[in-house]
C-alpha cells in the first residue's frame, strides 16, 4: 500500500511540473509578442502626439505672423476716444474706474489685436447718446460701439463691416402688467411710452405704431436708468429700448424690426475703421466662440439666457409656481445616450439634462413619469400620461393627430445608417415605434429596401443586424454610436446621412393650454450652445464601449490568439486531471432536462388556463348585452315602448352566446368543425338584420361604428344554412371589432350577383382599420386556437377559435375567404359565398303558410323536462297559443304518464334529452315499443341543449320526429308542432 501511495504520489508530482513546464514555455513564447504590441501601441501614441504637435506648431506661427504685422502699429500705441453710454449688460461702469458689459469686453478683445489705447468719454457724465453720436459726426470722439445702421446716419459715420450684436427694438412693461396684451393695438391707444433722446428707437416707434393703427404719447429722457425710474414711478406705462439691454422686473410687451450693431467713426477717420476692421476678421475666425462667450457672461443666468416673458406669460408663471403645479415629464427609456434609466431606474441622457436646465431656468416644478419599455412609452403618450414629452422629435401632423402642441427645436442632430461592415445593399430597414424619425421621406433613402420589420427595442434591433447581412436601420448619431461601441464583434458601422436631420423638442399636452408653448420656445433659444455641449461631452459614446471579454478579444486579436492557445493547452491538462467532472456534467444534463420537461407542464397547464380566460371574455360580451338589456326591460316595466327593441336585441345576442358555445365544444370535443348543413330556403337579407343587431351591441362596448352598406342585392329566395351563414359572418364582424382602435371604424360591404345554372354568388367585404397581423401568423391563422403575441393584443382576449369556423363553413357552402393584413394598417376579410337559388320557392311558401291557419288551441301537450326555469318559458310559448301542457319531470315520469293515459290524450310530446331517473332518448324508444294505439303515430320533438348532429341523428333513431336546440325559438317551435298536428 505505501509503495502504491508513493507511486501515485509520484505521478501526481510530475503533473504538476509538467503543467509549470507548460505554462512557462507558453509565457516565453507571447512575451516577445506583447513587446512587440506594446511598441507599436506606442509608436501610434507618438504620432498622434506628433500631429497634435504640428497642428499647434502650425496656430502659434499664424498668431506670431499676426503680431509682427501689427508691431509697428503695436510700438507706436494710438488712444482711441470711445463714447461710453451707460446700459446695464452693454457698457456698464461701477467706482471707482471699473468698467465692464459686452461691448466693453469686446473693445478689450480688440485691443489685443490693434495695441490701441481707450480713453473712455460719457462713463462719469450725464451725456446722452444723443450727445455722443453727435461728437462722434464732429470728430470729438473717435469710436463708438452697439449703434445700428440708419441710411441717415451711414451720410455722417463709417460702419465696421462686421456686426458685434443683434437686437430687437423691444417695448418693456413692469413685470406683472396685463394692462396692455400684446396683439390687442387697438387697446394701446393712448399709451404713455419712454424713449432714450437721440436714439433709432424713437422712428422704430413711430413706424410701429403706424402700421398696426394705435396712438401712443412719448415722453423723452436722456438715459435708460431715468425710463425705469419713470416706469417704476407710474409716469408712463413701458419705455422701448433694445434687446441687448438687461432690465429687471419687466416683462416684453413686444419685439420687432431686428437690425445689427456695429461699431462707427466719423468720416475722417478712415485709417482707424481700416484697423478695426482687420481686428474684427481676426476675431471672427480664430476666436469664433467669442461672441458666444459674452453672450454667456451677460446675458445668461446660470447657463441660460435671461428671459424676458410678456406680462401674460409671467402672470401664468406665477400662477403656477404659486400653486405648487407640478409638471409630469416623459422620456423615451430605450433610446440611450439621448434618453434611457439609469442603474437606479432614473431617467437620463442628454435630453434629459438638456430638459432639466431649461424647465429650471424657469422655476418649474417637475417629475417624471416613468417608463421601462419604449412598448409603455408609447402607451403613456396614446394615453396622455405625461404634461410634457421632453424628447419628441418634431412632426407636427403627427403631434396634432396625438394632441400635443410642439415647442421649438431645442436639440438638433443628424440621421445615422446602421449597418454590418463592408455591406451596403440592403433587404431589410427595421423600425421602432416612439422614434418619431421613419416617414416615408426618410425610407426612400433606402431605395432598394422593400421590407420594413418593426422591433421593439433597440438591442433587439442590433441582434438582428448582426445576424442578417441585408439588414439596417436608421437612427439619431448619437445613438448610433453608442449601438457601434456596444457591439461585440465590431461587426457594425454607422454612416451619417449630413442632409437628414432630427429636430427635437418639447411636446406639450393640448390640456395644459398653450401659454406653456410661448415660455417653452424663449427658454429654448435662450439655452446655451456652451451649456449644451457640455451634457453632450459627459456623454462620449466610449462611456458605453462593451469590456465584456469577447469585446476585448474582438479589439486585440493579438491578445485573443495567445489567450486561446493557452486556453487549449490549459484545457486538456485540466481534461486529463478532472476527467471524472464528465459524470457530473452528465447528472447535472438530466437534472436540467427534467426542469425543461417541468417548466413544458408548467407552460401547458398556463396555456390551458388562457384558453379558458379568453372563452370567458368571449362569452361575457353578448352576456353582458343580454343581462344589461334584460334588467332595462325589468327596470322600466310593461309601458316603455323601447322594451320590443330591447328584446330583438336580447334575441340576437342570445342567438351569437349559443353559436359561441356550440363552437367551443365542438373544438374543445373534437379539435376540429365537422358537421352536416341544415339548408332551408331563406332570405339572406335577414341575416344581415339580425347581424346588424349583434354587431352594433358588441361594437358598442369599445365604441366601435359600425357601417353597413348593401349594393346590388340580389333579392331571390336561396337555399342555405340560416344558423352557420349567420356564424361565419359574426366571427368575423367581431373579430374586426375586437382587434380595431377604441373609437374605430369596422366597414361592412355586400354585393351579390347571378351567376349560371341558377346560383347567386354573395361577396361580403369587412374592413377594419386596427393593429393587423403579422406575416408570419397569417400563415397559420386559420389553425385551431392559434392567436398571435403581441403588445398590442393583451386586452383583446379571445379563443382564437373563429376563423376555423368560418373556414369550414364557406368551403362547405362552395366559396372562400380571403384575408388581407399589414401591422398596425389594419385587416380585410373577403367572405364569398355561392348559393343555389329555389325556383319553388313560391310553392314552398305557400305550403308554409297553410300551417298559419292551424291552430294550437285545446291541444294537449305532454312536455318532459327536469329544469324548471326551461319548463316556465316552454309552457309560457305554448300557453300563449292557448295550449294545454302536462308536465313530466324526467324520462319515466312522461313514460307513465303516456303509456296509463287513454288513446289520443296527448295530441304531441315535447322531450328533453338528458334528464334524471330516465334520459329522452330512453323514453321516446320505449314509447314507440309500447303497445298503445297512438304510440306510434303521435309527434315526439326533442328540445335539448346538445345541437351537434350526431345528436339529432341520435333523436331519430330513437323515434323521434324533429331534434330542436335550446335556447328554444318559439316560432320553431309552434311551426313544427302545427307541421305534425
Amino acid at each position: 500500500m505505501k509503495a502504491n501511495n508513493k507511486l501515485r504520489g509520484s505521478k501526481l508530482y510530475n503533473s504538476i511540473i509538467y503543467c509549470l513546464a507548460v505554462m512557462f514555455i507558453t509565457a516565453l513564447v507571447i512575451a516577445p509578442f506583447c513587446k512587440s504590441f506594446y511598441s507599436y501601441a506606442a509608436t501610434e501614441d507618438v504620432s498622434d502626439n506628433s500631429e497634435a504637435s504640428g497642428r499647434t506648431n502650425i496656430f502659434i506661427g499664424e498668431e506670431e505672423s499676426t503680431d509682427l504685422t501689427n508691431n509697428k502699429e503695436r510700438n507706436s500705441t494710438r488712444v482711441v476716444k470711445v463714447g461710453y453710454y451707460i446700459i446695464d449688460g452693454f457698457m456698464m461702469f461701477e467706482e471707482p474706474d471699473i468698467y465692464s458689459g459686452y461691448c466693453y469686453d469686446y473693445l478689450q478683445k480688440i485691443r489685443s489685436y490693434t495695441g490701441w489705447e481707450y480713453d473712455y468719454i460719457g462713463d462719469d457724465e450725464k451725456i446722452n447718446f444723443d450727445d455722443l453720436y453727435q461728437m462722434t459726426v464732429d470728430g470729438e470722439i473717435d469710436l463708438i460701439g452697439g449703434i445700428t445702421w440708419t441710411e441717415e446716419r451711414a451720410k455722417n459715420l463709417i460702419y465696421s463691416n462686421v456686426p458685434i450684436e443683434m437686437e430687437y427694438t423691444t417695448i418693456y412693461v413692469k413685470k406683472d402688467d396685463a394692462t396692455y396684451s400684446a396683439g390687442s393695438y387697438s387697446k394701446w391707444n393712448g399709451i404713455k411710452i419712454g424713449l432714450v433722446r437721440g436714439t433709432n428707437y424713437v422712428s422704430n416707434i413711430k413706424d410701429f405704431a403706424n402700421s398696426n393703427y394705435f396712438t401712443y404719447k412719448a415722453n423723452y429722457y436722456d438715459t435708460d436708468e431715468e425710463m425705469v425710474e419713470a416706469l417704476n414711478n407710474g409716469e408712463i406705462d413701458a419705455f422701448v429700448s433694445g434687446s441687448s439691454h438687461n432690465f429687471s422686473d419687466v416683462s416684453i410687451l413686444a419685439q420687432f424690426n431686428p437690425s445689427y450693431l456695429f461699431f462707427a467713426t466719423g468720416l475722417g477717420n478712415q485709417d482707424l475703421m481700416n484697423t478695426l476692421n482687420q481686428a474684427l476678421s481676426q476675431i471672427e475666425t480664430v476666436d469664433s466662440g467669442f461672441k458666444e462667450s459674452l453672450n454667456f457672461k451677460y446675458y445668461q443666468g446660470n447657463g441660460v439666457r435671461n428671459i424676458n416673458f410678456t406680462s401674460t406669460e409671467n402672470l401664468y408663471l406665477k400662477s403656477i409656481i404659486t400653486n405648487e403645479r407640478k409638471f409630469v415629464l416623459l422620456a423615451n427609456p430605450d433610446n440611450c445616450p439621448l434618453s434611457y434609466l439609469d442603474e437606479n431606474g432614473n431617467p437620463t441622457g442628454i435630453l434629459v439634462d438638456m430638459a432639466k436646465a431649461i424647465l429650471d431656468s424657469i422655476g418649474l416644478s417637475y417629475e417624471f413619469y416613468i417608463v421601462d419599455t419604449r412598448e409603455n412609452y408609447i402607451h403613456a403618450i396614446n394615453d396622455r400620461k405625461a404634461d410634457i414629452i421632453i424628447d419628441y422629435a418634431s412632426d407636427f401632423s403627427r403631434s396634432e393627430k396625438e394632441g400635443y402642441y410642439e415647442c421649438n427645436t431645442y436639440f438638433n442632430t443628424s440621421l445615422t445608417n446602421v449597418h454590418q461592415k463592408n455591406y451596403n445593399e440592403f433587404d431589410t430597414v427595421i423600425k421602432r415605434e416612439g422614434d418619431g424619425i421613419f416617414k416615408n421621406t426618410i425610407l426612400e433613402y433606402l431605395s432598394g429596401t422593400e421590407n420594413v420589420l418593426l422591433l421593439e427595442s433597440i438591442d433587439a434591433t442590433k441582434d438582428y443586424i448582426v445576424n442578417n447581412t441585408g439588414a439596417c436601420t436608421l437612427m439619431p448619431t448619437e445613438v448610433a454610436g453608442v449601438m457601434v461601441k456596444q457591439e461585440e464583434t465590431n461587426a457594425l458601422i454607422a454612416d451619417e446621412i449630413s442632409y437628414r436631420n432630427i429636430d427635437y423638442c418639447f411636446a406639450v399636452n393640448s390640456d395644459c393650454g398653450n401659454y406653456l408653448i410661448g415660455i417653452f420656445n424663449k427658454a429654448c433659444e435662450s439655452f446655451s450652445t456652451i451649456d449644451s455641449a457640455e451634457i453632450i461631452s459627459a456623454y462620449d459614446p466610449d462611456n458605453y464601449r462593451n469590456n465584456s471579454f469577447k469585446a476585448f478579444i474582438y479589439d486585440n486579436p493579438v491578445y485573443g490568439f495567445m489567450i486561446v492557445i493557452a486556453g487549449v493547452i490549459i484545457f486538456f491538462l485540466l481534461n486529463f486531471i478532472y476527467v471524472g467532472k464528465r459524470n457530473r456534467k452528465h447528472v447535472e444534463n438530466l437534472n436540467k432536462q427534467l426542469t425543461i420537461a417541468l417548466d413544458g407542464e408548467k407552460k401547458a397547464a398556463a396555456a390551458k388556463k388562457k384558453f379558458f380566460d379568453d372563452m370567458s371574455h368571449d362569452m361575457r360580451t353578448p352576456l353582458n348585452g343580454i343581462l344589461g338589456l334584460t334588467r332595462s326591460v325589468i327596470k322600466n316595466g310593461e309601458s316603455v315602448i323601447d322594451n320590443q327593441d330591447y328584446l330583438h336585441k336580447i334575441e340576437d345576442s342570445a342567438s351569437y352566446l349559443e353559436l359561441l358555445i356550440n363552437d367551443i365544444l365542438v373544438m374543445s370535443t373534437l379539435g376540429k368543425v365537422e358537421y352536416e348543413l341544415d339548408l332551408k330556403t331563406v332570405d339572406p337579407g335577414e341575416v344581415f338584420e339580425s347581424i346588424k343587431n349583434v354587431a352594433l351591441l358588441f361594437a358598442q362596448e369599445r365604441d366601435i361604428r359600425i357601417v353597413l352598406r348593401r349594393k346590388e342585392i340580389v333579392n331571390l329566395p336561396t337555399i342555405l344554412d340560416y344558423s352557420r351563414l349567420e356564424q361565419a359572418v359574426l366571427n368575423v364582424i367581431a373579430n374586426a371589432v375586437k382587434f380595431s382602435h377604441a373609437n374605430g371604424t369596422v366597414e361592412i360591404d355586400l354585393t351579390s350577383r347571378m351567376l349560371e345554372d341558377n346560383k347567386v354568388e354573395y361577396t361580403l367585404n369587412i374592413q377594419d382599420h386596427g393593429i393587423g397581423m403579422s406575416k408570419e401568423f397569417q400563415e397559420s391563422l386559420f389553425d385551431g386556437h392559434s392567436k398571435e403575441d403581441r403588445g398590442e393584443m393583451t386586452d383583446h382576449a379571445g379563443a382564437g377559435i373563429g376563423l376555423s369556423v368560418v373556414k369550414n363553413i364557406v368551403e362547405k357552402m362552395d366559396g372562400r375567404i380571403e384575408i388581407k393584413s399589414k401591422e398596425n394598417l389594419g385587416t380585410i376579410v373577403t367572405l364569398i359565398f355561392v348559393f343555389e337559388v329555389n325556383p319553388g320557392s313560391i310553392v314552398e311558401e305557400l305550403l308554409d303558410s297553410k300551417y298559419e291557419e292551424v291552430s294550437l288551441k285545446g291541444i294537449n301537450v305532454l312536455y318532459c323536462e327536469d329544469n324548471e326555469l326551461n319548463m316556465d318559458i316552454v309552457c309560457a310559448i305554448l300557453e300563449s297559443e292557448d295550449a294545454n301542457v302536462e308536465k313530466a319531470w324526467n324520462g319515466q315520469e312522461g313514460l307513465d304518464k303516456f303509456v296509463n293515459s287513454p288513446p289520443n290524450t296527448y295530441d304531441a310530446i315535447l322531450m328533453d334529452i338528458r334528464m334524471p331517473v330516465m334520459d329522452g332518448l330512453s323514453a321516446a324508444s320505449k314509447i314507440r315499443e309500447s303497445q298503445k294505439e297512438d304510440s306510434k303515430t303521435i309527434p315526439i320533438i326533442a328540445v335539448s341543449a346538445n345541437a351537434f348532429e350526431d345528436d339529432k341523428k341520435a333523436s331519430k333513431e330513437a323515434g323521434m320526429n324533429a331534434h330542436l336546440s335550446k335556447p328554444v325559438d318559439p316560432k320553431i317551435l309552434i311551426n313544427e308542432l302545427k307541421k305534425y298536428i
